[in-house]
């Protein structure tokens, strides 16, 4: 139901915002601008780009909803934690991907807690428990993010919970902010590192989860039709019509 809702939302977004009235609405905005016009991107080939980036924007936004989302949920199922506590507001505005307080946790648990920190991220130090941010990729690209995460691991460390982010795409991180972070006090697991140790800690395989058959035929034949309708678009149609000579409409 999860992914459902998400394709749901991407197609909606693709379907209006590629359509000829958003087209046309974006182009009279570049045309109207002078720094557009001064720069030669006043165009339809512009207007399309600047149509397409948000769409990519969307889809970014809703991959990370799923990848915060669905280890939370089972994380809440395998310990037995309330939604506040697995999703606890920090410091009264933060609000922490996953928690794990280790006082909520039978003895078995948090020895099971303990065995898994110490197999995949043995410097942490944490007595109240495990804080966990998620990301599927990371590319911060603005101060107030990177600031939002420096204050969110000094609040963490505080309240001795040990810090650890996890990236699930190899091939998105920016090594220049997770240094940053590290600084901080987070403890970086990226790729299948951080697969590995959601994997052990909750018993949550996402990877095997999406590439199951009858998921991975339905995630097929979704992201094809939203591509379908980006490619198949009036914005698509109208640039095309203007790169190739046709009198605009």
């Amino acid at each position: 139901m999860e992914l459902r809702h998400h394709f749901e939302g991407w197609l909606n977004k693709v379907t209006n915002d590629s359509s000829a009235a958003a087209f046309q609405s974006e182009l009279e905005s570049l045309r109207a601008d002078p720094v557009y016009r001064s720069f030669g991107l006043a165009t339809p080939e512009y207007a399309l780009v600047r149509i397409i980036g948000r769409v990519s924007i969307s889809i970014g936004r809703r991959l990370g909803e799923i990848y915060d989302k669905i280890p939370r949920f089972i994380t809440q199922a395998r310990f037995n934690l309330t939604a506040e506590e697995v999703a606890p507001k920090i410091n009264g505005a933060l609000e922490l991907d996953v928690c794990i307080p280790l006082t909520r946790l039978t003895a078995d648990d948090r020895e099971h807690v303990r065995v898994t920190m110490q197999q995949h991220v043995p410097s942490a130090r944490g007595d109240a428990g495990v804080a966990i941010e998620i990301r599927y990729n990371f590319n911060p690209n603005d101060s107030a993010r990177l600031r939002k995460d420096d204050l969110m691991a000094a609040l963490l460390q505080k309240q001795a919970f040990a810090p650890v982010y996890l990236i699930f795409s190899s091939i998105s991180p920016r090594d220049e902010a997770i240094a940053r972070l590290k600084r901080a006090g987070w403890i970086f697991l990226v790729g299948q590192d951080a697969a590995a140790f959601m994997n052990d800690l909750i018993g949550m395989n996402i990877q095997a989860i999406l590439e199951s058959a009858p998921i991975r035929r339905e995630i097929v034949a979704e992201m094809a039709r939203i591509m379908r309708v980006v490619y198949e678009s009036p914005a698509m149609k109208l640039t095309l019509k203007s790169v190739r000579g046709v009198p605009k409409p």
